[in-house]
């Protein structure tokens, strides 16, 4: 761990271990909150601090807004989750006396997300609970709480999440391999790939590198990682991306590149909402383009927006204005209403500024 890290990673885990002694002294439970539209990193942070919770005893649960997207299915880290619409027990539970097994919430530890709104149907129970953390690698910030460890020039929460647990491992003298469980490793490890782009986006740093090394021998495989995540394809998949990638529309001299993926394509090739993942990347990699958008929509009608960029182009702050946001280089919003008038209005928007 280097020296700049050192001191928000006390903190956090500090904050952390004080919520672990009240959850156990008060048999209650600790949910981990994530951003909705779910991806590696918010899963992996997530999954990290509910490992290390547990791991002293203590009852935790990821509070997860949908489904796990199908590429993690591989993370086998089901047992972390609890989904308030998902019609579990636990969640019928939940909605008739706000408990989880007999335990009231005695805390909230959000990672990779600081904004209730952004949470999806979990946001409300976020607000409900008056003791917070917050472990996150975006500038934006609109949670009141002092337990607070916002550092933007991280690689990722996840990485971010895995100091904590050296951290921890030191503060209590227990070993890191029995805080991070081997199927927790292996997320916080998919967390970090996610972000860095496996480990070829500007924010991979030495450290990066290193806490990497260190997860792969807790158990995290980066070959099973990278082929989920990145590689592996249904055939569904396969013609869908290729359907979305032929019908890339260019603007702004071809340094703009936009796709729109009806919720009709999902349907026409019986493909899961992640079926475009990999489209804003590589469309973002054509030469010339600065800037690429995708946006897809839900059978719920929401319309996601991936936002990518090269060198110049601020992601984020462009996802601010359709109540999203992100990084720099990488960012995204949801809003509802037409597909077509939602494409039609960024391009104006884009025109306007690229």
């Amino acid at each position: 761990m280097r020296e700049r890290y050192k001191e928000g990673s006390a903190r956090s885990a500090k904050n952390i271990l004080s919520v672990i002694d009240k959850a156990k002294k008060n048999d209650e439970a600790v949910l981990i909150f994530l951003h909705r539209s779910v991806d590696g990193d918010c899963v992996g942070s997530a999954s990290g601090i509910c490992s290390i919770i547990r791991s002293f005893g203590a009852a935790a649960y990821v509070a997860i807004p949908e489904s796990l997207p199908e590429n993690m299915k591989f993370l086998g880290i089901d047992d972390l989750f609890f989904r308030p619409d998902g019609g579990s027990h636990l969640a019928e539970e939940f909605k008739i006396s706000g408990t989880l097994a007999g335990r009231k919430i005695c805390a909230a530890i959000a990672t990779d997300i600081s904004e209730s709104s952004r949470m999806g149907v979990c946001g409300e129970i976020f607000d409900s609970v008056e003791d917070k953390t917050v472990i996150d690698h975006h500038a934006s910030v609109t949670t009141r709480s002092d337990n607070l460890w916002i550092d933007p020039e991280a690689s990722s929460a996840s990485e971010m999440v895995f100091y904590v647990a050296e951290q921890i491992s030191g503060m209590t003298g227990k070993e890191l391999k029995d805080i991070l469980t081997p199927n927790a490793a292996k997320a916080v490890l998919a967390g970090i790939v996610t972000d860095t782009g496996r480990f070829t986006f500007k924010n991979t740093r030495p450290e990066t590198l290193e806490s990497a090394g260190l997860l792969i021998e807790l158990g995290g495989d980066i070959s099973e990682v990278c082929y989920n995540l990145f590689d592996r394809k249904t055939k569904q998949k396969f013609l869908l991306s290729a359907k979305a990638r032929s019908e890339v529309k260019f603007y702004c001299d071809d340094r703009f590149a936009l796709t729109v993926v009806p919720y009709s394509q999902f349907v026409e090739f019986n493909a899961d909402p992640d079926g475009v993942d990999d489209v804003v990347s590589a469309m973002r990699d054509i030469d010339g383009v600065e800037l690429a958008i995708v946006l897809r929509q839900l059978e719920s009608g929401e319309i996601r927006g991936n936002v990518r960029s090269q060198e110049y182009f601020d992601c984020s702050k462009f996802a601010e204005g359709f109540g999203g946001g992100g990084h720099m280089r990488a960012a995204g919003f949801t809003v509802y209403g037409d597909i077509n008038e939602t494409a039609e209005e960024i391009i104006k928007r884009v025109q306007a500024t690229l």
